[in-house]
């Protein structure tokens, strides 16, 4: 090997090894992220990133709710409210002339807070509603009858007023057939509002409390043993309120008969908790019997069957005490109110504030009952 040719080897193998050197003590300079690029570039896989552990904050880590160890249970009772006219017609000064004008809102106007804010509301549905033009009135044997119908539509009344349920029970709700009463059902149904059906327990829940409401007729003592069946099925499923809703009794009469007195007795003995009568279209007393409130009549509400119904009529409301998930004690409460304001019926029930008025449906409501 020539002299020059070993000097430019020399000085190869000499730069190389600079190269190298100087490869190391650049390579701690290099980035975490550089490195780890370089790494996956080679390999051609994909490095596992760590996951990033979760914070809450208070608006977003999730909450346990607990009930309340004390609250109330609200559940208001009306009377007969019959959205319709006689034979479906809208005559002038007529519901549905009224209705034809007017939003739902209209009618209960009054009371919309009142049945909205409260847990459960409960009334009497004394008519058909219903949009067929074929129903048939049914033939009756009296001399005196009525056939009371209104649209459909109507049913929106019970629910943009905050009721629940609406109870079908009543000399009224067959007043077209069979066809006009399921129409009826149909209506409030696809509303929202439970039907109170014959023969038939509604079972709901409120507040965590299964309430057991049994709309029925009590036209004499002979329907009590029915109604003993039912408060019967009821305590077998545990209800923790028995809620009885009745029509019958003699109309316009203000004193509850005896046999009713003693229809309703037999009836709290045998475990219903709540009793509300309709059908007689006027008030009659209230009585607690063995601690449980029994409302013989509440008389009409919102009534559209006439344009001059009597006046005096009253809310009733049953507060009941929920201390640690359990029903305990109950408070009665009885708001006087007026069927209509003005010279005739406007369909517009209100909240009586003169206090006179206010006394004497109260003082009637307490009076005693005879039996």
């Amino acid at each position: 090997m020539h002299k020059k040719s070993l000097i430019v080897v020399l000085l190869v193998v000499f730069v190389a090894a600079d190269l190298i050197g100087l490869g190391f003590l650049l390579a701690p300079v290099l980035k975490p992220a550089e490195l780890a690029m370089e790494k996956t570039h080679a390999t051609s896989q994909t490095v596992p990133q760590a996951v990033p552990s979760i914070v809450y904050d208070d608006t977003t880590q999730p909450q346990t709710t607990e009930a309340p160890a004390h609250d109330t249970l609200t559940i208001s009772f009306v009377g007969d409210c019959m959205f319709a006219s006689n034979h479906g017609a809208a005559n002038p000064g007529s519901f549905n002339r009224m209705a034809q004008s007017q939003p739902p809102e209209y009618f209960l106007k009054n009371f919309i807070p009142m049945f909205q804010s409260d847990d459960f509301t409960i009334a009497n549905c004394e008519c058909v509603l219903s949009d067929d033009e074929t129903l048939t009135e049914k033939e009756v044997t009296t001399e005196i009858a009525f056939w009371f119908k209104g649209a459909a539509r109507h049913a929106d009344i019970f629910r943009v007023s905050g009721m629940e349920l609406a109870s079908v029970v009543n000399n009224h709700s067959h007043d077209f057939g069979q066809k006009g009463s399921d129409d009826t059902e149909a209506a409030l149904e696809r509303v929202g509002v439970l039907p109170g059906r014959r023969e038939k327990v509604t079972y709901t829940t409120v507040k965590g409390q299964k309430l057991g409401i049994y709309c029925c007729s009590l036209y004499s003592h002979d329907y009590v043993y029915n109604i003993l069946d039912k408060v019967g099925e009821m305590k077998q499923e545990h209800c923790d309120l028995i809620i009885l809703y009745f029509h019958g009794g003699i109309e316009n009469e203000t004193v509850p008969e005896d046999w009713k007195v003693r229809a309703c007795h037999e009836l709290i003995d045998a475990g219903a908790d709540v009793i509300v009568g309709s059908h007689p279209h006027v008030l009659q007393p209230m009585e607690v019997y063995r601690g449980k409130p029994i409302l013989y009549s509440l008389g009409n509400f919102c009534f559209g069957g006439n344009t001059h119904p009597p006046r005096n009529t009253a809310v009733y409301q049953a507060v009941f005490q929920i201390k640690n998930g359990q029903i305990g004690e109950r408070e009665d409460v009885l708001i006087p109110c007026a069927t209509y304001s003005g010279g005739s019926n406007n369909y517009q029930p209100y909240i009586v504030t003169n206090e006179s008025a206010k006394q004497e449906i109260l003082g009637f409501m307490h009076s005693p009952v005879a039996f």
